[in-house]
C-alpha cells in the first residue's frame, strides 16, 4: 500500500502564514497576580497563607519548566523551591540565592548529586531577589529562601489561622511502605515553632474555588490555547490518509502548536486509531500515540491537550473517518453523540448545576436507547481501575456527582483537570470541557467529541469552534483537502 508522506503538502500551507503567537508566551502583567493575591486575602481573612512551590527534579519538564499551578496563580514565578507567604498585612516571596538552597527543608549545592541538576543552573526562569521578581509579581518583598524560618513569626504577625495546601497529604503508598511526606508536611514540622498555636487548614479548597471562576486575562489565553489545538485538529484532518500511522497524525499536530508559539502539550497526544481506540481511557502508557497503520474505513480517535498558552491548557477531542467519510454506522453513532454534546452545551448558562448538564446527555442516550454504550460501563467501569462512570451511571444513583463532572468533562486551567465543587452553580467566567463520548466494541466503534467551554453572564461560548463538530462538516473539510491532492 502506498504511504502518504504529507510533509510537502503541509509545510507549504504554513509558509504563507504568519503565527498568530508573536506576542509574549511568559507571564501577566503583575496586577493580574495582585487581584488573584487579594482575592485570597478576602477569602481568609485574617488568616495567613505558606504557599511553596514544586520542589522535585521530577516536576520540572525537559526543555521548559511547569510551574505549581497554584504558585503560578499567586506569583506569575516560575521558579522551583520558592515559598509564598500571604496575609492581609503583608505578602512576600522567598526563592533560591542564587541558586544556592541554604535552608535545611532543602537540597543544598554542596550535594554531589545536585550540584549538575539542569535547573541548578543559570538560566531566564530564575527569579532572584532584585527587580526583576518584583517585575514579574508586584510583590516589593522578595528575600533569598534561606531567610523564611527568620522572618516567618513576622509575616504571619496576629495570624490565628495558617492555611497549607494540605488536602494530597494522603499520598499514595504500596501496602508495607510508608506514604511519601508531602512538602506542606515538612513545612509544618520544621516550622512548628513559628506555627505553634495557630489553627492549620487547607488552602486547596480555596485556591480550587478561587480559580474556578476565570478573569477575562486567563480566559484570554485559554481560548488561544484552544484555538491553537484547533488548528491542530483541523490540519491532522485534513492531512489523514489511510497508511499513515498514529505517530505521524500525532507529529502534525504537534508542528502546528509549536508553529503557532506554544511550547508544550498539557499531556501527551493521544491517537488510536481502529482497534486501539477500544482501551483508550486505562492508563497513558496503553493511549500514547502509538505506529499502528490506519485503514481506509477506520475511526481515528484524536484527544489532543496539545497547546499550552501562558502556561493555561487546552484538551479537545475529535473522532473522523481515515478515508474522510464515515460508513452509515458510523455516522449514525456519531450524530448520536454529536447531539449530546449540543444538547449538554445548550443547558449551560450561569445558576445552573452541572448535573443537569450531565442529565441532558445522559437523556440523549437514553432516548437512542444506547445508555449502556456511551461510556465503558457495559464493561464494567466500577471493576476497573481509572475509568470513568457514565452520565447515565449518575442517574442511576439518584444523580449523585460522586466524582465530580468527570463523566462529561472536566473544569480546565492552569491544570487540565481541575478540582471542582459539583454541587456549585455555574457561573460567568467558569471554563470546562463538554465531551460525551460512546464505546461499541463489538463495532470496533469508539466515539468522542470534546470542546471547550465558557459560561458568560447570557450563556455560554464554545472556545473550540474552529474545528467542526457535525459528521456533514468534517466531511466536507477532509474531503477538500483530498481534492487539493
Amino acid at each position: 500500500m502506498r504511504r502518504f508522506i504529507p510533509g510537502i503538502v503541509f509545510l507549504a500551507s504554513f509558509v504563507l502564514s504568519q503565527p498568530l503567537a508573536a506576542q509574549s508566551n511568559v507571564a501577566f502583567a503583575p496586577e493580574v497576580y495582585a487581584t488573584h493575591r487579594a482575592n485570597l486575602i478576602n477569602e481568609i481573612g485574617d488568616g495567613a497563607a505558606i504557599i511553596p512551590s514544586r520542589h522535585l527534579v521530577g516536576e520540572v519538564s525537559w526543555g521548559a519548566i511547569r510551574m505549581d499551578p497554584d504558585f503560578w496563580y499567586l506569583t506569575g514565578i516560575e521558579t522551583v523551591y520558592s515559598v509564598l507567604v500571604v496575609s492581609k498585612d503583608r505578602t512576600a516571596v522567598f526563592v533560591p540565592d542564587e541558586q544556592q538552597f541554604r535552608s535545611g527543608q532543602f537540597p543544598t549545592a554542596d550535594f554531589d548529586g545536585f550540584r549538575g541538576a539542569r535547573w541548578n543552573r543559570p538560566g531566564d526562569w530564575i527569579i532572584t531577589p532584585d527587580a526583576k521578581g518584583r517585575e514579574r509579581s508586584g510583590i516589593n518583598e522578595i528575600y533569598p529562601l534561606a531567610e523564611l524560618e527568620e522572618r516567618l513569626d513576622d509575616l504571619l504577625g496576629d495570624a490565628s489561622a495558617v492555611y497549607l495546601p494540605l488536602d494530597d497529604s494522603e499520598l499514595y503508598a504500596p501496602p508495607g511502605f510508608a506514604p511519601p511526606v508531602t512538602v506542606a508536611q515538612q513545612m509544618v514540622g520544621a516550622y512548628s515553632e513559628h506555627l505553634s498555636g495557630r489553627e492549620i487548614r487547607d488552602l486547596k479548597p480555596v485556591l480550587n474555588g478561587l480559580r474556578a471562576v476565570k478573569d477575562e486575562h486567563e480566559i484570554a489565553a485559554l481560548r488561544r490555547a484552544a484555538e491553537i489545538s484547533a488548528k491542530g485538529l483541523v490540519e491532522a484532518m485534513r492531512q489523514v490518509r489511510a497508511g499513515m500511522n498514529d505517530l505521524e497524525v500525532a507529529g502534525l499536530m504537534e508542528y502546528v502548536w509549536k508553529q503557532e508559539g506554544s511550547p508544550r502539550g498539557a499531556f501527551e497526544i493521544i491517537v488510536k486509531s481502529g482497534t486501539k481506540m477500544q482501551f483508550f481511557t486505562i492508563t497513558n502508557q496503553q493511549y500514547s500515540a502509538a505506529d499502528r497503520v490506519m485503514q481506509d474505513g477506520e475511526l481515528l480517535f484524536v484527544d489532543y491537550g496539545a497547546a499550552e498558552f501562558m502556561t493555561y491548557t487546552s484538551d479537545l477531542c475529535r473522532t473522523f473517518p481515515v478515508s474522510g467519510k464515515f460508513t452509515d454506522e458510523q455516522r449514525k453513532y456519531y450524530d448520536i453523540v454529536d447531539e449530546a454534546r449540543a444538547a449538554s452545551i445548550a443547558k449551560i448558562k450561569p445558576g445552573v448545576m452541572l448535573l443537569d448538564v450531565v442529565k441532558a446527555a445522559a437523556e440523549v442516550f437514553q432516548k437512542h436507547g444506547l445508555e449502556q454504550y456511551e461510556d465503558i460501563e457495559a464493561m464494567g467501569a466500577d471493576k476497573v481501575w481509572g475509568m470513568m462512570p457514565s452520565p447515565t451511571h449518575y442517574l442511576t444513583r439518584d444523580a449523585g456527582m460522586v466524582r465530580g463532572v468527570r463523566a462529561l468533562g472536566h473544569f480546565i486551567g492552569l491544570d487540565v483537570a481541575e478540582r471542582f465543587d459539583s454541587t456549585r452553580p455555574l457561573e460567568a467566567g467558569m471554563v470546562f470541557t463538554v465531551e460525551p463520548k460512546i464505546y461499541i466494541p463489538e463495532k470496533n466503534i469508539s466515539i468522542m467529541i470534546e470542546d471547550m467551554v465558557v459560561v458568560t453572564e447570557d450563556g455560554v461560548d464554545v472556545m473550540s469552534d474552529g474545528v467542526p463538530t457535525s459528521s456533514a462538516e468534517i466531511e466536507r473539510l477532509m474531503q477538500e483537502a483530498r481534492q487539493a491532492d
